[in-house]
């Protein structure tokens, strides 16, 4: 009797392929870091102050003049650094591949991936190095005992006060959404909840008991072992949560908690490049994006870290 190995010859599949990597739904640098395309790569933009906040007097006799106000007006800066990472495609790799492959989409895919997987990173960061997070010490939102509803109410106050506006965004990574959904205390604020699932609780569910327009779920992860040990992988945004305020559209005289600013202009509008790399046999394909994210309100956030045990 033949053997299996002599009746068939192992090929590559031409309609399935395993790639890993994150859901783009799962990346919050975009709510976060509402995009503003600008023109040069470092530039100036203008801060109003608090004026408008002032209840001076207005009261004006009869002929006599009405009071006059003074506003101020400051800057702060920003710099769009390039992000850029590529790879080497050698003229072997192309003769060779099988009908399930395109080096080169398969590349460009995966280089994009790392930029997007980075910009998130860096989102991580600039709200941790801009905003100071709240500790809650033994007040874990995942204990039925805690109202995290409270909590959010309150810090709600505190970005009103700062700056005149509603928060109108919770970001919650997802264990700390999963967390949340099992909190009887917040089970018992959605009508039916409390007697089934709460995988069945939807983040609308959830911003509706919030009162925010949107619950932002953080799901992203990346690696935390370094290259070559065993893989491991963790959520980018751990078991914090953030309450903030993301303006109707990024623009003039709004408020935000932060902007990104992209620069995309003349001979940098291509940002995908592939090149020939003829002493080498090779072509290279690199992708580039230059952006600055930044912080340009922290009244406007208010973070907490480890809300869940």
């Amino acid at each position: 009797m033949p053997s299996i190995s002599n009746l068939h010859v192992d090929t590559l599949l031409t309609n399935v392929s395993v790639m890993y990597q994150n859901d783009d739904a799962g990346y919050a640098a975009d709510e976060v870091f509402p995009e503003i395309p600008v023109d040069k790569q470092s530039d100036k933009y203008p801060i109003y102050g608090q004026e408008n906040f002032r209840a001076d007097d207005d009261l004006r006799a009869p002929g006599g003049e009405s009071d006059e106000m003074r506003w101020s007006l400051s800057t702060d800066q920003y710099y769009c650094d390039g992000h850029a990472k590529s790879m080497v495609i050698p003229d072997e790799w192309r003769e060779n591949e099988d009908a399930v492959l395109d080096v080169d989409v398969d590349t460009t895919t995966m280089l994009t991936d790392q930029i997007f997987l980075r910009r998130e990173v860096d989102a991580y960061n600039q709200v941790s190095a801009g905003l100071t997070g709240v500790d809650l010490a033994g007040s874990k939102w995942d204990n039925d005992a805690n109202d995290p509803i409270k909590v959010v109410d309150a810090a709600k106050e505190t970005i009103r006060k700062a700056t005149g506006m509603k928060a109108n965004r919770l970001l919650l990574p997802e264990p700390v959404y999963r967390g949340i959904r099992n909190n009887a205390l917040v089970k018992a604020r959605i009508s039916g909840a409390p007697t089934f699932d709460a995988s069945l609780i939807t983040q609308q569910q959830l911003a509706t008991v919030f009162g925010v327009e949107k619950v932002v779920l953080a799901s992203a992860v990346y690696a935390t072992s370094k290259e070559g040990q065993t893989q491991t992988n963790d959520y980018i945004w751990g078991k914090n949560a953030m309450l903030f305020y993301k303006p109707p559209s990024p623009g003039k005289r709004a408020v935000s908690l932060g902007y990104r600013m992209t620069w995309n202009k003349g001979r940098l509008g291509a940002l995908v490049y592939r090149f020939r790399l003829d002493s080498r046999h090779s072509d290279k394909i690199e992708v580039m994006r230059y952006y600055a994210q930044k912080i340009v309100a922290a009244g406007a956030g208010v973070c907490w870290n480890n809300v869940i045990a």
